[in-house]
Order: structure tokens, then C-alpha cells, then sequence
């Protein structure tokens, strides 16, 4: 991995640094193109070839990255356990789900000890146990297999959440992405038609020649797209004025100073969509949301080609995890999980592989505290002041109470304009049905206090002392318990300072 990132950082300095010639369709690409066209079929820069080789058991572990020290580690879930990452195996996607957790191998529990870790690596056969939600423990007996895959290598180049909309149950999105693959030198009659077309001599000095390409104009050249059919899973809406799709093939060369021959495409995509989501809003406004992305291979089974991550990637996340920049939400966290997709539409539901981004993401509450919560409980308070008013002042009680009931009505219409119709309640929801419970009581007591001044007067001013005793602070401590139980309930969608609150 890290030899990979070092590989990809030259790159990235070369083209920075070094001052390359850059127009779209060029004489020098164009006569390239020609050249490609010309040529016979059949050959490698038509083709989905495997150049990662593999020899295991069908699978790897899911990793994280380490921005401190830039290092990648292996996921564990709560239990300690390791986590299944990718599955490029089609028989074992069948039994086998990325986020399964490893318990025992050969019957010994999988710690990744240095014994662990040589049974991976050198045995032939294993038997693993695993873990899967639904249906508990299980037992796979796996054999080693060597493989080759085609990889597509994604690099994300920004990110950034515009707005979350969760009455319409989406949120939008600017993505700008690439997938990427290296023509090295085992690419002989690719790499001959770059010579005398993007690397040539003028003058004595060699040249080289920057190449991008239209949609268009990339077909054309029969070159195999590095990212064909990987698509985002669950577009509610695409932007096509904003969408952009154009292809950059930079020639490295020993004649040009670089330390290989190479050919080096990029696929770049640009796009602003509206992505479905669903949003647990259980907690409102006191709520953590996941803002899930899911990237999935439309054309290949997973045993044929697999969707790789730059660590480039992961240091951008990082980055863009710190800016914080989505208006109204904090950023809490970021993380890259495979999955294994399988279109409904296959007949023979096989499995292409899939990544995912989860950005974890939690609603910043002031807004609500201060400008709906707290003016709902000074309602309140003004509501239950109507009981220190001598019950003989009937019309007066109330005028208070009913004015301060329709006030509640109002901010109901006020919270209701951002939410979607939901078949449970929310926090949110909870406080102003109780409120409205609260404020109609003082209605009742007011009636009762009128007629008891006349016919009991110690009853009377019994039910007037527990009234000023007790209204408000029942009231308080029931919101308080209410917030407490549905933090409780979701803890995992519950922001920081209610867990906090209850001791979380």
C-alpha cells in the first residue's frame, strides 16, 4: 500500500511540476488515436485485464486509515473483532458478507496474533468462524485460490454536502472523482504507438504530449474506460448542467528523464446529484444522521474487477472532515466500508462489489433550543401563571391559556414545514404534545376553580396550591424524562450532549 502511494504522489508531483503541454484533441493525440484505430484488434488497451494478483481465500480484512501517521490498521467492531473487507470470490459472496466479523480460526479465536496471521498467509486450507447478524455463527471451510482482477482505482478529489433535506429524504452533493490505471511496460504495443505520436523529438529534444479526452472522443479510441459502469447507487437527481465526464492519458518516458515508460489514464467525473438516504429522526433536533454514498460496479462481478481506494483518498476525507462546511450539521466522522451488490435484474444473481461513505454527521441544536424549545416552555410558564389569578377572574384565566394554546399551535406549523410525515414521534414532536397536554390543562383548572370557589372553597384552594406547586415542575421533569428515554432508545442517532446528559 504504501509503495502504491509513493508511486502515485511521483505523479502527482511530475504533472504539477513539470511544464507539460495540455489542450484537448491535439495533432499529436489525434494522430495518436489514429494510430490506435489502424491497429489490429485484440489487443490490451481493448481489454479488462487482471493485473492485481492474489492468492488467498476469497477475502481481506477491512481497513482504516490512521491520519497521524498515515497508515492504514484493520477495522474492529465493538466486540473487538475483526471485520471482513472486501470478497472477490463469487461462491463465498454467496455465504459471506462484507461486515461479517471473524471469531476463530481453525478453531482458535482470530486475534491477528503472528500465528494468526501465518495461517492466512502460508496455509492451504482453513476453517473460519464467522459472525453474521441475522444468522448468528457460522462455519466456512476456505481454500486457497490464486486470482487476477482487474482493479478500478478511485481516487476522491473533493467533496463537499451543499444541504440535507430530510422532509424529502435526500441530501445534495458536489463530487469530483476519478478512477485511474497504469499502462506500464508489460503494455508493449500500447506503449509503442505513444512513441512518434504523444512522446516525440522536435528538434533533438524529446516532448511529450498531455492528452484529454471527450466522452466522445475517448470511445472513438477504443482505449477500456477505467470506471465503465461504475455508477452511484440511489441517485434521486442528477444536474446535468453541472455533470462533466472528460479523460486525461499522461505519457511517462526514460527519454523524457522519468524512471519508467508508462501510460497513465484518468477518468475524471464531476457532478452534483440529489442521493435518496434515510434519516432516523427519533432524536430531532438533538439527532446524528449517516449521509451514506454508495459506488457500484454495473458492468462486472466482483471476481472479475474490484473498486480500489487511493490513500490519497482517505487524506482528503480527513481534510474535508476538519473544514466542517455543511451549514447547520456538524462532521463527526468519515468511513469506507466494501459491500457486495447484486442487481435485482441478474439472472443469475451474481455479485459485483460496491464501496461506501458513510459521513457521520450531527445537527447543530441551538437553533431549535433557543428559538423553539425555550420560547415553548416560556409559553408554558406564562400558561400556568393564569393559576396565581383568583378564580374568580374566569375570563382572564382564560383569555391566557387559550392565547398561549394557539401560540403552540404555531410553532407546530413552524416545525412541521421541515419535517417529513412520520409514523412515529420525535423529541421535537413529544415536547409540543405535551405542551399542548399542559396547556389545556390550566383550562380545566380554571373551569373547576370557578365552580369550587362556590360550592367547596377547602377543595378549591387545594387543587389551586398543587396547581402552583407542581404544574411546572411536573412538566419540566416530564420533557427532561422524555429527552433521557429516546436517548436511551437511539443512543446511535442521539447527539453528543444528550448522551452526556444521561450519562452515555
Amino acid at each position: 500500500m504504501k509503495k502504491v502511494f509513493k508511486f502515485y504522489m511521483s505523479i502527482f508531483l511530475f504533472i504539477f511540476f513539470f511544464p507539460i503541454k495540455s489542450t484537448a484533441i491535439t495533432p499529436q493525440c489525434d494522430l495518436f488515436v489514429e494510430k490506435l484505430i489502424s491497429s489490429p484488434n485484440e489487443h490490451e488497451w481493448e481489454k479488462v485485464v487482471g493485473d492485481v494478483y492474489l492468492n488467498d481465500f476469497g477475502f481481506i480484512l477491512q481497513y482504516d486509515w490512521n491520519n497521524s501517521d498515515k497508515k492504514t490498521f484493520y477495522r474492529k467492531n465493538a466486540k473487538g473483532n475483526y471485520i471482513v473487507g472486501k470478497i472477490y470470490d463469487l461462491d463465498l459472496a454467496k455465504n459471506l458478507k462484507s461486515g461479517d466479523s471473524i471469531i476463530k480460526l481453525n478453531g482458535k479465536k482470530f486475534v491477528n496474533s503472528e500465528e494468526q496471521k501465518n495461517i492466512l498467509k502460508n496455509d492451504k486450507k482453513v476453517k473460519v468462524e464467522f459472525f453474521n447478524l441475522n444468522k448468528g455463527n457460522f462455519i466456512l471451510d476456505l481454500a486457497r485460490n490464486e486470482r487476477n482482477l482487474s482493479d478500478a482505482y478511485l481516487q476522491i478529489e473533493d467533496i463537499s454536502i451543499n444541504s440535507i433535506d430530510q422532509k424529502f429524504g435526500t441530501y445534495q452533493v458536489r463530487f469530483i472523482y476519478n478512477f485511474s490505471k497504469l499502462y506500464n511496460e508489460s503494455y508493449k504495443n500500447f506503449n509503442d504507438v505513444a512513441n512518434d505520436t504523444i512522446i516525440f523529438d522536435d528538434n533533438g529534444t524529446t516532448n511529450i504530449e498531455v492528452c484529454i479526452f471527450t466522452e466522445k472522443e475517448f470511445v472513438r479510441s477504443k482505449i477500456t474506460d477505467p470506471g465503465f459502469q461504475i455508477k452511484i447507487l440511489n441517485v434521486a437527481k442528477k444536474d446535468n448542467d453541472l455533470f462533466n465526464i472528460h479523460y486525461k492519458l499522461t505519457p511517462y518516458s526514460k527519454k523524457f528523464g522519468n524512471d519508467f515508460n508508462a501510460l497513465y489514464l484518468q477518468k475524471n467525473i464531476e457532478g452534483q446529484f440529489d442521493i435518496k438516504n434515510k434519516f432516523n429522526l427519533r432524536a430531532f433536533p438533538f439527532d446524528k444522521q449517516i449521509l451514506s454514498l454508495e459506488l457500484i460496479d454495473g458492468r462486472y462481478n466482483l471476481d472479475t474487477r474490484n473498486i480500489f481506494v487511493s490513500e490519497r483518498t482517505h487524506i482528503f476525507l480527513n481534510e474535508y472532515f476538519k473544514k466542517n462546511e455543511i451549514l447547520g450539521w456538524d462532521i463527526l466522522s468519515y468511513k469506507l466500508s466494501s459491500f457486495q451488490y447484486q442487481n435485482p435484474f441478474n439472472m443469475k444473481n451474481d455479485f459485483s462489489d460496491g464501496l461506501k461513505l458513510d459521513l457521520t454527521v450531527e445537527r447543530k441544536h441551538g437553533y431549535y433550543v433557543f428559538k423553539v424549545i425555550v420560547p415553548i416552555v416560556l409559553i408554558l410558564l406564562i400558561c400556568w401563571g393564569s393559576v396565581w389569578i383568583n378564580p374568580k377572574e374566569i375570563e382572564s384565566r382564560l383569555t391566557i391559556t387559550i392565547v398561549c394554546l394557539l401560540s403552540l399551535i404555531a410553532y407546530n406549523f413552524v416545525i412541521d414545514k421541515e419535517m417529513p410525515k412520520l409514523e412515529y414521534l420525535t423529541i421535537m414532536d413529544w415536547i409540543i404534545l405535551i405542551s399542548y397536554i399542559y396547556a389545556t390543562i390550566p383550562n380545566f383548572l380554571s373551569i373547576a376553580s370557578f365552580h369550587l370557589m362556590k360550592t367547596n372553597l377547602p377543595l378549591c384552594k387545594k387543587v389551586e396550591n398543587l396547581s402552583k406547586k407542581y404544574g411546572i415542575l411536573s412538566y419540566i421533569l416530564i420533557i427532561f424524562g422524555i429527552v433521557g428515554l429516546n436517548a436511551n432508545l437511539n443512543p446511535e442517532h442521539s447527539s453528543a450532549i444528550i448522551s452526556w446528559m444521561i450519562g452515555k
